[in-house]
């Protein structure tokens, strides 16, 4: 089990997600004025026993952490009780201690039953003036459930361990509940443990459960076995509702979200919105699994007979595309989408086989085109991933297509996490596959890369830091590579995997996943690490393969990457020499000075395919200026590409054409910055999948035409 080091001791992963969500929930919620331990680590454990008492309380009375926070009395003069919590009918009440352990091995002895039991008797006596003054804002609580002649109370043991109390421990709480019963007054002991902590906050950051309304006229059909299923008629405007109300997540169990503005889906726009009542027979329909469904009849009660049917639970599985298509036409015209009926399904899974609600999704996606990552969207690990990413990091991780990419800052996707895990796995055939197809990440089995990549789960810090290490390779190798020319210009832009790859291994992974670990200096080094292994790199493709050999073909063969992997590497470990990298600078004399313009270079060498999703990225000063803006609406942010030299933006947010700068000039317009720039050079603020802008690809083709000439007719 992954985890960190805290004290030369080692942390398991879900102690350290529990201690985390106790930061974020509760810090400057809780009083830890009277913590005045020298040790800094001594006070944060301190502060988290008070915390685990205030999450021990929200998970008893689903209060907010503002509410449980002030159940908390741990201090002096609390007679061995941490929070007091009440029901809302004030005729229950929780005592609760806390225990907090960063090993996860915290107990219960009977020195803490004791004390807890003295707490239970001195309230029995009401001597409320001992207890110290945390307590007295709930006195008055106490008392009115104490005075109950049905009162019950519950003491609460809320341990970061496993919960195991001794015979002797369950006797001392044993005897307390003989003392205090009698008269309709009860008392009982529970254990909440760091498994059931870890579920809570688990339970927090996780999806809440969809219901939705399905209306059928006459006509539909349903069966009960082996599980109940509807099979009917259902008005797009509904559907269009459904949108509205729940967004993206009606999708969470899809293996993608809406794919935005495709021309799959603007022709199903165009459709609800031009011919509506033909709509149903041009298009597929839409599958709903759900947990439960509850007929709701009109008049009779009858097989085909008008129905509202009633969903818990519920995701759209497949038509996701439709879905969110109805509710773009309707936008644009609902009384026209309100004349278009659309075919669903709807499966409850309740009471059905593990994995039958995947088996579902993967095989009714069909409508458009699937991608083999699109199937990684149903796989446990990644939702894993990203519970883990949350609760460690508190970051995004998104890993269904079509989700779109959270801030730099702010996570990453699974796309980026795939390349920098590829990047950082010591056999350099990934990063070398990766390059020429990131399909090949999602390649499946025991040679497979995403089984190699994901099959063992790594951790959110593992995935994180090797993310940030490849980032900061890829601006060292920006800077670098813009002051360089000619071949080595070339091999600097054909090597940017394999460059990263080799700094993974100059650089290694030891202490990666711990997050109290002191990795993150790494990233101090990478600049200077990606000189030196370009300063081998360069010399070493020519003394291997000749001054004449093919960049894109070596960089492309595994063997021969392979070879400069194992060569720059040796020549690193040894100390040897390298050139200079200054004496690949200067410009040959004969060289063209200029390249084409960008966008004509890009549709003339083919290099981007039609329907690719570009994504804005705006800078500082824009996103200052605009960026509440841009976020009123995701796809604002998001364009498709066609090859037209003079207009190959599709604008989600609008369905119009643009050049990449018309597009910017245009969205600066629509969020009415009327501080604008005049001029803006809009190719480098539209970013590929794999994060490049059009300008870095342009300039990446353009030197590979170059070098392609100046070794026109060699041998490889």
């Amino acid at each position: 089990m992954s985890g960190n080091t805290r004290g030369g001791r080692r942390i398991p992963r879900e102690v350290h997600q529990v201690r985390e969500a106790l930061l974020r929930e509760f810090d400057g919620l809780i009083n830890v004025d009277d913590i005045t331990h020298p040790d800094p680590v001594e006070r944060q454990r301190a502060f988290l026993s008070r915390a685990l008492a205030a999450k021990a309380a929200r998970r008893l009375t689903d209060c907010t952490p503002e509410e449980a926070a002030a159940t908390v009395i741990d201090g002096e003069h609390d007679f061995g009780i941490d929070a007091v919590a009440f029901s809302a009918a004030a005729t229950e009440m929780w005592l609760i201690q806390a225990k907090w352990s960063d090993k996860g091995t915290a107990g219960f002895n009977t020195e803490a039953a004791n004390k807890l039991v003295r707490g239970l008797k001195k309230l029995d006596n009401r001597d409320f003036d001992q207890f110290n003054e945390r307590f007295q804002r709930l006195a008055d609580r106490v008392q009115s459930v104490l005075n109950s002649h049905t009162c019950k109370v519950v003491l609460v043991v809320a341990v970061m361990g496993d919960g195991r109390l001794s015979t002797e421990t369950v006797d001392i709480l044993d005897e307390a509940r003989q003392d205090f019963e009698g008269f309709g007054r009860t008392i009982e002991h529970q254990v909440m443990s760091s498994a059931e902590f870890h579920q809570a906050v688990r339970e927090d950051i996780a999806p809440q459960p969809i219901s939705l309304s399905a209306t059928m006229a006459t006509g539909w059909h349903h069966r009960d076995t082996p599980y109940k299923a509807y099979y009917g008629l259902v008005a797009a405007d509904e559907l269009a509702r459904w949108y509205g109300e729940k967004g993206d997540a009606l999708y969470d169990r899809n293996v993608r979200t809406s794919l935005g503005l495709t021309s799959v889906n603007q022709v199903l726009v165009e459709s609800l919105t031009k011919d509506p009542q033909n709509f149903w027979y041009l298009h597929n329909g839409i599958t709903v699994i759900c947990g439960s469904i509850t007929e709701h009849f009109f008049a009779k009660r009858a097989v085909g007979e008008p129905v509202r049917l009633e969903l818990t639970d519920a995701s759209v599985v497949n038509g996701a595309q439709t879905v969110t298509s109805a509710h773009r036409a309707f936008e644009q015209n609902p009384e026209a989408v309100a004349d278009a009926y659309v075919t669903v399904r709807i499966i409850s899974v309740k009471d059905s086989p593990e994995g039958f609600d995947r088996d579902i999704t993967e095989a009714t996606n069909t409508q458009n085109h699937m991608e083999r990552r699109d199937f990684i969207a149903i796989d446990e690990v990644q939702s894993r991933i990203r519970e883990d990413f949350k609760l460690s990091l508190d970051k995004e991780y998104v890993f269904r297509r079509g989700e779109l990419d959270p801030p730099p800052s702010a996570g990453c996707s699974v796309l980026e996490a795939a390349t920098a895990l590829a990047c950082a796995h010591t056999d350099p055939a990934l990063a070398v596959r990766v390059k020429g197809s990131s399909e090949s990440l999602w390649e499946r089995g025991s040679r497979g890369a995403y089984t190699r990549l994901f099959g063992r789960q790594p951790s959110a810090y593992q995935i994180w830091r090797s993310v940030q290490l490849m980032r900061r390779v890829r601006e060292a190798l920006h800077e670098v590579r813009a002051a360089l020319t000619g071949r080595a210009a070339s091999i600097a832009d054909a090597s940017s995997f394999l460059v990263s790859h080799i700094v993974f291994q100059r650089i290694g992974t030891e202490g990666i996943d711990e997050p109290d670990s002191s990795w993150e200096a790494a990233l101090g080094q990478v600049e200077d690490r990606v000189a030196e292994v370009l300063a081998q790199l360069i010399p070493l493709v020519d003394h291997l393969f000749g001054e004449n050999s093919y960049i894109s073909s070596t960089f492309a063969s595994e063997p021969r990457c392979r070879q400069l992997v194992n060569g720059v590497l040796d020549a690193l470990s040894s100390g040897t020499d390298a050139r200079d990298l200054a004496a690949y600078q200067q410009r040959p004399a004969t060289r063209p000075q200029r390249r084409p313009r960008t966008i004509p270079l890009l549709v003339d060498h083919g290099h981007i395919d039609d329907g690719t999703r570009l994504v804005y990225r705006p800078s500082q000063v824009e996103e200052q200026a605009i960026g509440d803006w841009l976020n009123a609406d995701p796809r604002r942010f998001f364009a498709t590409w066609i090859n037209d030299r003079n207009k190959p933006l599709l604008w989600e947010a609008d369905g119009r054409r643009y050049s990449p700068t018309g597009l910017v000039q245009q969205i600066w317009r629509s969020a009415e910055w009327r501080e604008a720039w005049s001029a803006v050079q809009g190719p480098k603020q539209w970013a590929l999948p794999d994060g490049g802008t059009l300008v870095d690809l342009a300039e990446r083709i353009w030197q590979e035409m170059l070098a392609a000439e100046e070794t026109e007719g060699e041998p490889a």
